[in-house]
């Protein structure tokens, strides 16, 4: 498989890694992998401030079915890693959005960096027609949710 197409299975394995977790979870022993034990919530509140810019604080918790008194503490804990800040919005100041900062961003190159490297140690017993048949359905699986979820 080319780095290309592992990079592009790697995308689409994220957006299903709930369901796979069991199968493929990552490992976090060792000393590398330990710096980016998060909760699932820190990587996806970044992941989507990296996917849609400055957000609303509801807005991302509605996204993740997370509750506003779940956010805070999570927001709490992204500001205090200075992962992300709070901006009070231009046009309404009583919301108060949510962006990404630079440490953010790199953090989350990171973090993906040891997910691809876990991730393809965990499949290495695969062939390449079963890798393939994996990128193929997850692929078709990606185009089919997103089309339910766009409708």
């Amino acid at each position: 498989m080319s780095e290309e197409k592992f990079e592009k299975f790697v995308d689409n394995l994220l957006i299903f890694y709930p369901l796979f977790y069991r199968k493929i979870k990552t490992s976090m022993n060792d000393e590398k992998s330990l710096k980016y034990g998060k909760t699932d919530g820190y990587y996806q509140i970044l992941g989507i401030l990296l996917d849609w810019g400055p957000s609303p604080i509801s807005k991302i918790g509605r996204e993740l079915f997370i509750s506003k008194s779940n956010m805070t503490p999570l927001i709490d804990k992204l500001v205090e890693d200075r992962m992300v800040k709070r901006v009070r919005s231009e046009k309404d100041r009583r919301i108060v959005n949510v962006e990404i900062t630079a440490e953010g961003r790199e953090f989350m190159r990171g973090a993906r960096k040891v997910v691809e490297e876990n991730i393809k140690s965990n499949l290495q017993n695969l062939d390449e027609k079963e890798l393939e048949t994996l990128y193929e359905s997850l692929e078709n699986i990606r185009k089919i949710v997103f089309k339910i979820n766009h409708q």
